[in-house]
């Protein structure tokens, strides 16, 4: 990373590439170091390392350490003010997102921040206030206050410009902050170099008049409107990231705090968006001027623009700047914002389609994770035990813990070849996808970072059209104000080598990776084989039930019908109901496969054996729907004849009665919960109910044998879920009531016992035994 800064500076620098690297005005450089913090919890280690680097640089460019004053959380306090985690273990992945994760993973620790040989002030407005108002005692009127905030930030929907800054439990606004400067002596020119969220709200505070003076100016870690990617605790496995800690190292090498900030454009590998005033200021003054002639803002620069490149000798260290971002995070380099505008149209798509697949590897990767763990578990009693019982531990005893089941995870996960390539695979395509997600995001960051550039230069076309207005006066005022030198030290000379930045893929690259890595589609819902069919026909522990077959899906075109089971492909059945999703994802489209498939028939003498050939095609975009739900008052359709009865009742005649269909399922702990309820709900309106599975008829029989509840008097089962089609049931419980009409008056789905049926006019208070039944898993 450092290589490559110094070939940027270098690079930038053979360029010509700052206005802002002119001779800066003369006078000493005070510094004013705030952290807030906002609370404990909150106060990540990142913040401390800005202020340390902040600290280190200054110095080393000559400010003394007497004119440096630093507002950190709750100052010289010594209680604890900081949260402080370690980051995860390399095998952390084995585990994550299952139990065991959450039990071992670090905790933040809150410690007392501290910075050593430095006086921490408490960053609170009554110190700020303070320090402010005895500024007259350590700066002179040619001073400059680099005044710098590493934090969290709140935006302001409705004055965007007034946005604040989180102290020690408290805020402060850009009016507020304004008001401080306003107490600096006369002549002291403010620095503004800020990384928290919605920074380029304080922006406005370059305005103390009404037009910029250049006493106070500014660079901002992204817009107003927009988070900051650079105040993050060290759980997000990767420290130093974000502007604030480009600008701290290209302070190294760049003189000034303009060619610092350029630099961090092209450095800085995060979606934040960097400004800096005068920037920011044209983008006002060509805001106005489009609004007095009717135009669109964008259109007015556009023609600007134009103009400009009449003369690009002109402009050259600007667009060379656009050309560096276009380099390094490997797309466009625009010459107009309508090139941005339609280059930007391109990405949402991919962006969604990008995060649907990398969403679809983790899923199931995490399904496989269950798997590993689960047969981890069964040959390790002591793991299982400890994993069930889940006693509290301390720091020191998690970290020991962690680093214990890890060792013997992975080993375990190595000694079975077949399980640690699956997890590899998946984990890799999950994280190359969740990568190219990353660089998509950085990507619009930094179209709107050339686009500050382009329109930069388009208002200064503007205003330089009419010499020595006002607007002219105000970016000459905030560029010299830019130009900050820190200390008057400029950095040591920096010897120029063969480094070379290491670019993002281009945008097409990017696709066509995305185009192998993005999941196949076969085009079904399925299901795992009850173990009482499994064991009666002889299948593999890995066999599926095809639920249903979406509508020209790969799977339709290859003949596959709803009750079908697919064992695997010929010769290799798959070992768990994880694998047909796995095979189908992972398979390459276009090329044809094959699956052993077995189509039941009327008795297990009548079964199929069959072989079909399954040519999978890329995930579409849109996916065919389930059917939906009817709706209201719509006419409920006909329940299947083949309704198989479970006990000893027999199904009603439902037809022209009013009745109540209940989805359930034996597994489903809300379906149970739901019952007491909807069986008084039908007694009181005097309802039959009609309660439907799809599972085995001896899975529900067994059931019904061993429950002593009050249930159903009618249930059925519909092993070929042509009900739940034909109801659009996607989850259970669903419960449905149709009237004697035969339309559809009520559907719910899902259940929980706080809110109950959802019935107009309809209350019901669950006897304390129902209650206590559910609380313990009934």
């Amino acid at each position: 990373m450092r290589a490559a800064l110094i070939f940027m500076a270098c690079a930038l620098a053979a360029t010509g590439a700052a206005v802002a690297d002119a001779e800066p005005p003369t006078g000493i450089t005070h510094a004013l170091l705030i952290n807030g913090g906002s609370r404990p919890e909150s106060n990540y280690q990142s913040h401390l390392h800005h202020l340390e680097g902040m600290l280190g640089v200054l110095e080393a460019r000559g400010v003394l350490r007497d004119r440096i004053s630093v507002f950190s959380a709750d100052g010289q306090n010594n209680t604890p003010d900081q949260a402080v985690r370690d980051t995860l273990p390399a095998g952390f992945w084995l585990l994550d997102g299952l139990p065991a994760a959450n039990w071992l993973k670090p905790r933040a620790e809150l410690k007392d921040s501290v910075l050593p040989g430095v006086t921490m002030h408490p960053a609170n407005k009554a110190a700020l206030r303070k320090w402010f108002q005895t500024s007259l005692e350590r700066l002179g009127p040619y001073d400059w206050l680099l005044l710098f905030v590493t934090d969290h930030g709140t935006g302001n929907t409705g004055d965007p410009n007034n946005g604040a800054i989180s102290l020690w439990r408290e805020k402060i606004t850009v009016k507020e902050l304004r008001g401080l400067l306003d107490l600096l002596p006369p002549g002291v020119r403010t620095v503004m170099l800020m990384s928290q969220c919605y920074s380029g709200s304080f922006a406005a505070a370059m305005y103390d008049g009404d037009e910029p003076s250049g006493r106070t100016c500014g660079f901002f870690s992204t817009a107003r409107d927009q988070k900051a990617y650079g105040c993050y605790p060290e759980g997000r496995d990767r420290d130093q990231m974000g502007y604030a800690f480009q600008v701290i190292e290209a302070l190294q090498r760049r003189p000034t705090l303009a060619g610092a900030h350029q630099e961090a454009m092209v450095a800085d590998d995060t979606p934040d968006i960097p400004l800096r005033t005068s920037d920011l200021y044209l983008e006002s003054v060509l805001t106005r001027e489009a609004a007095a002639r009717g135009q669109a803002t964008r259109v007015l620069a556009d023609q600007l623009l134009q103009e400009a490149w009449k003369d690009r000798r002109q402009w050259d260290s600007r667009t060379r700047l656009v050309d560096r971002m276009a380099e390094a995070f490997g797309i466009i380099s625009p010459r107009s914002l309508a090139e941005i505008e339609d280059y930007e149209k391109t990405l949402p798509e991919l962006g969604e389609r990008i995060a649907k697949g990398k969403d679809q590897w983790n899923a199931i990767l995490l399904d496989l994770r269950k798997e590993n763990m689960e047969e981890f578990l069964r040959h390790h009693d002591k793991w299982a035990e400890r994993l069930k019982t889940r006693k509290p531990l301390d720091a020191a005893g998690r970290t020991q813990s962690l680093h214990e089941l890890l060792s013997q995870l992975e080993q375990y996960s190595r000694d079975r070849p077949e399980m640690w390539s699956r997890l590899g695979v998946l984990r890799d395509h999950a994280d190359r996808l969740s990568k190219a997600e990353w660089r998509l995001q950085v990507r619009r960051g930094a179209l709107q970072r050339m686009r500050s550039v382009l329109l930069g230069i388009a208002g200064r076309v503007l205003v330089n059209r009419t010499a020595g207005s006002a607007p002219q006066r105000a970016v000459e005022g905030l560029e010299n104000c830019e130009s900050l030198e820190p200390g008057g030290v400029p950095p040591p000379g920096v010897e120029t080598g063969e480094l070379k930045l290491r670019p993002f893929p281009g945008l097409d690259a990017e696709i066509r990776m995305m185009g192998l890595l993005l999941p196949s589609w076969l085009g079904l819902t399925f299901g795992p084989v009850p173990a009482v069919e499994q064991s009666l026909r002889g299948l593999p522990a890995g066999a599926s039930r095809v639920n249903q077959v979406l509508s020209g899906s790969p799977a339709m075109n290859a003949g596959l019908i709803d009750g079908d089971i697919i064992l695997g492909p010929p010769g290799r059945p798959f070992e768990s109901s994880l694998q047909l999703r796995e095979w189908a994802m992972a398979s390459p489209s276009g090329t044809p496969m094959e699956l052993s498939v077995l189509r039941p028939g009327p008795t297990a003498e009548e079964d199929q054996n069959l072989e079909l050939s399954i040519t999978l095609r890329p995930y579409p975009g849109k996916i065919p729907g389930l059917p939906a739900p009817s709706k209201s008052s719509e006419v409920a359709p006909a329940l299947p004849p083949d309704l198989v009865p479970v006990g000893e009742a027999s199904l009603p005649d439902l037809s022209r009665k009013a009745h109540i269909l209940f989805f359930w399922a034996t597994w489903c702990m809300p379906c149970k919960a739901a019952v007491p309820e909807v069986l008084a709900y039908a007694e009181l309106q005097g309802l039959p109910v009609l309660a439907i599975s799809d599972e085995e008829p001896d899975v529900v029989s067994g059931f019904l044998k061993k429950r002593s509840e009050p249930f159903f008097d009618h249930v059925a089962v519909d092993s070929q879920r042509r009900s739940k089609d034909d109801y659009a049931v996607h989850a259970t419980p669903t419960m449905v009531i149709v009237d004697d009409k035969g339309l559809e008056t009520y559907r719910q789905v899902g259940y929980t016992l706080e809110n109950g049926l959802k019935i107009d006019g309809w209350s019901w208070t669950p006897p304390r035994s129902d209650a206590t039944v559910h609380d313990q898993g009934y």
